[in-house]
């Protein structure tokens, strides 16, 4: 009989991120790798200019395709970190669009203004 060591902890990450803008009368939530499995368009913004409404969700649906994005990276970080490596830089080469936490955080901040 042998045994086995005991699991490493793991990080746990969310199986979707959410986004809202600064009113949160707009929010995008998406799965890791920026695919946008949902939107919450509160009942003011009916209210406002087409237009402006379009261009608000885009800007938060981009910030949260974003966010998806970034899960993607921290999952494969957070997989090497539990088996004691870390990701190669080949990894990286293959998923260009993986941010990193900083430039999500710079996107989020010049896109939303928040």
């Amino acid at each position: 009989m042998t045994s086995s060591a005991p699991d490493s902890p793991r990080l746990q990450l969310p199986d979707r991120y959410e986004v809202f803008n600064r009113n949160r009368t707009i929010g995008v939530s998406t799965a890791p790798g920026g695919a946008v499995t949902g939107l919450f368009l509160h009942e003011n913004v009916r209210k406002g200019n087409e237009r402006n409404l379009v261009r608000e969700i885009l800007a938060v649906a981009g910030v949260a395709s974003m966010r998806g994005r970034l899960g993607v990276r921290e999952r494969m970080e957070a997989n090497a970190a539990a088996n004691g490596t870390t990701v190669p830089p080949s990894a990286y080469e293959v998923l260009p669009d993986a941010p990193t936490a900083e430039q999500y955080e710079q996107y989020k901040r010049e896109t939303l203004k928040y």
